[in-house]
């Protein structure tokens, strides 16, 4: 009779345990450690917080038969430097390649390694992908403020930065080279001015004003004039400090 007390009253505990633990709510998957993420770990694709890089600008250098042109793309518009000057084109519609046009009558359409180039309604040039620098570029990556170029004889003369600049030319097809060490800037018009170690009088004059090249008729954004000694040479340049 005892017995049959004792092994009543031991299942009805074990019965009373299990109906507790089945009563409990589940243990949350949080009280789990969760897993460890990097600080630069990269962030999920569509994350508004996340801006996209913006494209790099891409440069190509071309020759553009006589012309060398570089030309460096901004999103919907391409710049070209050439001669000393810089212009600016949006894109434009066209059935096929890169086609850039304003309302000046200037125009660069490329496709692949070859293009064509027109210059304020000038003849089409055609163009080609090619590795050489243009004097004008090299010119303005070495810091010159103001080259220029004159032919019969051949010379060119270039002026540094600062406030007493360098001047240097090559005149006579290069035959002669000359330079001032620290020229200055002359009154009667913009200019500089200043002497050789040999003492000999150097004056280059600077006119603002559109100015073409007499034998290729490239056009330039300044006229100039080179005086040394009793010898004048005459051509056409650019300001490349801008």
């Amino acid at each position: 009779m005892n017995t049959t007390r004792a092994t009543s009253g031991l299942l009805f505990a074990i019965l009373s345990a299990a109906s507790l633990i089945a009563c409990q709510p589940a243990t949350e998957q949080a009280d789990a450690p969760a897993a460890h993420v990097p600080e630069d770990f990269p962030p999920r694709a569509g994350n508004a917080a996340t801006t996209p890089p913006e494209p790099a600008s891409t440069q190509t250098r071309w020759r553009c038969d006589e012309l060398l042109v570089a030309t460096t793309h901004h999103d919907d518009i391409v710049e070209l430097f050439f001669s000393g000057r810089t212009l600016q084109m949006p894109i434009a519609v066209s059935a096929s390649g890169a086609r850039y046009a304003d309302d000046q009558g200037n125009e660069f359409w490329s496709k692949g390694d070859t293009a064509m180039l027109t210059l304020a309604g000038a003849p089409k040039r055609d163009c080609a992908v090619t590795q050489d620098t243009s004097p004008w570029e090299d010119a303005r990556k070495r810091g010159i403020t103001f080259r220029a170029v004159g032919n019969e004889p051949g010379w060119w003369v270039e002026v540094g930065s600062g406030d007493s600049p360098p001047l240097t030319a090559a005149l006579d097809f290069g035959q002669r080279r000359i330079e001032v060490a620290q020229s200055q800037g002359i009154s009667s018009t913009p200019g500089f001015g200043g002497k050789t170690a040999d003492g000999t009088d150097v004056v280059l004059r600077i006119q603002d004003k559109p100015c073409a090249d007499v034998m290729s008729g490239e056009q330039f954004e300044a006229g100039a004039e080179l005086s040394v000694g009793d010898q004048v040479y005459r051509g056409c340049g650019a300001r490349l400090g801008k």
